[in-house]
């Protein structure tokens, strides 16, 4: 594969994992109880080979109730991500046997009229590509956060940003590339949670 090519698929290969994102919204939390959240988004990127193609990612974490500004927050989350068959179908045509890689994206906190970006980043497992069916994997890590002092008191909630840039590593001719994903449609609710920060 040329090195036009390889630039090319990386440009278009935009989606495995976009998820990730997602998953730091919660970063804001603390000590306080927590509660069980899921979020399904849809995102849209451009595959080498066949195209645009859709994503789908469900959200799990626990979202805290409460956060003390100054303290800092440990929380953990899973990312279970469908890049749908014909992602499977374009892996095992130029001979994936297995991927893996890192997500990067940030989550949006609003809180008292302020807006904090909270940086997200996670490992993608080495995961195998199936013989047949859809390409699927699930990444499961954790955001470390201190809610910065001075943080106002009231209520902050916790969104997915639109976008997220994945690394992926996979065995075959593709080699190393990077992907991106958008959320489509941009006007779904990417709201994960709520948390009272005192």
């Amino acid at each position: 594969m040329t090195d036009t090519l390889m630039r090319k698929t990386g440009r278009r290969f935009r989606g495995i994992g976009l998820a990730a994102l997602l998953a730091g919204a919660v970063a804001v939390g603390s000590a306080g109880p927590a509660a069980a959240a899921e979020k399904t988004l849809t995102y849209r990127g451009g595959f080498p080979l066949i195209g645009d193609q859709t994503v789908t990612v469900v959200v799990g974490a626990e979202i805290p109730a409460t956060a003390t500004a100054g303290s800092p927050v440990s929380v953990p989350f899973s990312l279970d991500v469908d890049a749908g068959q014909a992602a499977g179908d374009g892996l095992r045509l130029v001979g994936a046997t297995k991927l893996a890689g890192t997500i990067k994206s940030q989550v949006n906190v609003a809180i008292g009229g302020q807006s904090v970006a909270i940086p997200v980043e996670l490992p993608i497992p080495e995961t195998p590509v199936p013989a047949e069916g859809t390409l699927k994997f699930t990444a499961r890590g954790q955001v470390d956060f201190t809610v910065p002092a001075g943080t106002p008191a009231g209520e902050a909630t916790s969104s997915v940003d639109a976008a997220a840039t994945t690394h992926v590593v996979t065995d075959s001719a593709l080699g190393e590339f990077d992907v991106a994903l958008t959320l489509d449609p941009p006007d779904q609710d990417a709201t994960l949670g709520t948390t009272t920060v005192s």
